[in-house]
């Protein structure tokens, strides 16, 4: 579990809310500008953590409750007092960790990748051309960020974005163009990734349960399942 509650201190530190509070056990976090459940959701810092605080922050913000169960694996009290006052499970997800030594010592695929440490105009244009569409408020992610692009043939086919925190790298924001799945692009990102995250020792992302394609490319490259949470909406 050790590693685990590492993991989970790295993502808070990494992911962006413009509101972030603690209370009575809570880590609170909301944010208009960017519509992600990571920042528009409660954590429990403790697992008896009263559920009404919860919903006094978001009801004082016009927002219905999101809980992220997170770890689920030492959550099951809170996950069944949810359950019990009606809220409903959105998002299942598993949460992979590799060590960054063995994902830089092997050749990627042949793409150019570039890592910037801001999100460049060619990171977001290249986000449109992968068929995504660029989120507000990242540079309200704490440095250090690196923001890379796959490219082919002068081409953008694929985007990541890696945030280091307290030697960890966390791995977000993953799309391949549809023309170039299944190519080795992400492959690729992940391994640039890692070559650039120097600060850290080890690597983490999260793969939603109904995308078992994704969670066996990262199992190709040496992931393991860390654990699971899932969020509660009331």
């Amino acid at each position: 579990m050790d590693l685990v509650f590492e993991i989970e201190r790295a993502s808070l530190a990494t992911w962006p809310a413009s509101e972030v509070e603690r209370r009575d056990g809570w880590l609170l976090r909301h944010c208009e500008r960017l519509p992600r459940r990571r920042s528009n959701s409660a954590v429990p810092l403790d697992p008896g953590a009263p559920i009404e605080t919860a919903e006094r922050f978001y009801a004082e913000r016009g927002a219905a409750p999101r809980i992220q169960v997170s770890p689920l694996e030492r959550c099951g009290d809170l996950d069944a007092a949810l359950a019990d006052r009606g809220y409903r499970i959105d998002a299942p997800v598993t949460c992979m960790r590799a060590e960054r030594a063995a994902l830089t010592d092997v050749e990627a695929p042949d793409f150019d990748v570039v890592v910037d440490d801001s999100p460049h105009p060619r990171w977001l244009a290249a986000v449109v051309a992968c068929g995504g569409k660029p989120e507000p408020a990242l540079e309200r992610m704490p440095l250090p960020v690196g923001f890379a692009v796959a490219a082919r043939g002068g081409n953008p086919v694929g985007v990541g974005m890696f945030a280091v925190s307290a030697g960890w790298c966390a791995v977000y924001g993953m799309r391949t163009s549809p023309d170039w799945r299944r190519r080795g692009v992400a492959a690729a990102l992940i391994r640039a990734g890692a070559r650039w995250a120097v600060d850290a020792q080890r690597i983490f992302l999260q793969v939603e349960d109904d995308n078992p394609v994704a969670r066996s490319r990262y199992e190709s490259l040496g992931f393991l399942p860390s654990h699971r949470y899932h969020y509660r909406i009331g």
